[in-house]
């Protein structure tokens, strides 16, 4: 019985210390945050943090894995349990996460922290052991969709499938980056609400994976010189 109730004690620390240090990750940035800012938001000893994670990185990495992990119970749902081609599994895929970030910026604001976090102390090999442990397995349905398109005619076939997956992985986080570091800043840049600006960058960006018909390439070509 003891064990239980102290087993259950700490697990919900090591969730409250996950809670502050993602507050602490979202106001002020990982790499300005110490171990000791956490302590003492805790109300703990730096020694006492130690027994729970073996640093901040440790910390970042475990809020990551929930973060995408709810990523990957969104797909399930919302991606890959609705049937349609190649493309439109595609386009749910990059809908649906943008939607998802709209509505929770501060999600958003801590990936966007991680990855700069990435960029500037961590090697690829280390960055890639935790990316394959959440994120692999969604790489690998991606991939299999676009294959599908290929196939069924629905994406276009002049790009290969590495190469699509690769485009949709980085732009997805080049715009989580743009969106989680500055918000409504890009709102002020230009004068229109930042949803309806980065939902037209990735319509565009989703328009120019789509497969088109050659009457269709035709009249666009023609369109270029009229």
């Amino acid at each position: 019985m003891t064990t239980g109730i102290y087993a259950n004690h700490r697990e919900n620390q090591r969730e409250r210390i996950r809670q502050i240090a993602e507050d602490l990750f979202i106001q002020n940035g990982i790499q300005s945050v110490t171990i000791a800012d956490i302590a003492n938001a805790a109300q703990l000893t730096c020694a006492t943090l130690y027994k729970y994670f073996s640093s901040k990185e440790h910390m970042a990495q475990e809020i990551f894995k929930i973060v995408t992990r709810g990523w990957v119970e969104r797909n399930e749902r919302e991606v890959w349990d609705v049937s349609g081609n190649g493309y439109e599994f595609v386009e749910r895929f990059v809908t649906s996460h943008f939607n998802y970030l709209f509505e929770n910026s501060r999600e958003a604001r801590f990936v966007a922290e991680f990855n700069y976090l990435y960029a500037k102390e961590w090697p690829v090999e280390t960055a890639m052991k935790i990316f394959a442990e959440n994120l692999e397995g969604e790489r690998e349905r991606l991939l299999d969709c676009i294959r599908q398109g290929h196939a069924d005619g629905s994406i276009r076939t002049d790009i290969a499938p590495e190469l699509i997956l690769a485009a949709i992985f980085n732009f997805n986080n080049g715009m989580l980056d743009r969106f989680g570091e500055m918000g409504a800043k890009v709102e002020g840049e230009y004068g229109i609400s930042v949803q309806t600006i980065f939902t037209q960058v990735y319509r565009v960006f989703l328009d120019g994976l789509k497969a088109h018909s050659n009457h269709e390439e035709v009249s666009l070509t023609k369109s270029q010189y009229a």
